[in-house]
C-alpha cells in the first residue's frame, strides 16, 4: 500500500512540474512587450547610421556641416543655415535622398514605398505633446510594413524619427 501512495505523490509532482512549466511558457509570451511591425533590425541600422552623414548645411560656420542627427536638433529649435535655408526643408530633403538611394521603392520591387517621421515628444505635467518635425512619404502602403524607431535627445524632450518600409 505504502509503495502506491508515494507512486501517486511523484506522478502528482510530475504534473504540476509539467503544468508550471507550461504556465512560465505562457506568462513569458504574454508579459513580452508587443513589437509590432516595428523589428526590422535592417531599418533600425539604417536609421543609427544615416544620424552620421553629413548635410550640406552650416548652422555655425562653414567648414562645420551638420550631420543628420544634429539637424533634426537645429530644425526643432527653428534654426536656419547660413546660406539662409530653413534647416527643416534641408533635413526632409536629405532624409528622402539617404532613404531613396538606400532603398529600392517602386511598385516592381519588393518595397513598394516607405514612411518617414520625426516627432518632438515631451511629457510635461502628465500630458504628452507632440510637435511634428518632418513627415516624407513615397510609393504606395497598402501590404505589410517593416520599420523601426531611433531616438534623439533633446532637453526637456527627445526627437523620434521612425521608418516604416511597406510591402
Amino acid at each position: 500500500m505504502n509503495k502506491k501512495g508515494q507512486e501517486e505523490i511523484v506522478g502528482f509532482a510530475v504534473i504540476m512540474v509539467i503544468i508550471a512549466v507550461v504556465f512560465l511558457i505562457f506568462l513569458t509570451i504574454s508579459i513580452r512587450p508587443d513589437q509590432g511591425d516595428r523589428d526590422s533590425r535592417d531599418v533600425q541600422q539604417f536609421l543609427e547610421s544615416s544620424m552620421e552623414i553629413t548635410s550640406d548645411c552650416a548652422v555655425n560656420f562653414v567648414p562645420d556641416y551638420e550631420r543628420l542627427g544634429e539637424l533634426f536638433s537645429e530644425c526643432n529649435k527653428g534654426r536656419r543655415c547660413l546660406d539662409g535655408r530653413n534647416s527643416c526643408d534641408v533635413l526632409a530633403e536629405n532624409v528622402q535622398e539617404v532613404v531613396e538611394s538606400s532603398w529600392q521603392i517602386g511598385p516592381d520591387r519588393p518595397i513598394k514605398g516607405y514612411i518617414f517621421e520625426s516627432v518632438y515628444v515631451t511629457n510635461s505635467s502628465g500630458q504628452r505633446n507632440e510637435e511634428k518635425l518632418a513627415s516624407i512619404s513615397s510609393g504606395s502602403c497598402n501590404g505589410s510594413m517593416s520599420g523601426a524607431e531611433y531616438l534623439i535627445p533633446s532637453f526637456p524632450g527627445r526627437i523620434v524619427n521612425t521608418l516604416d518600409l511597406c510591402y
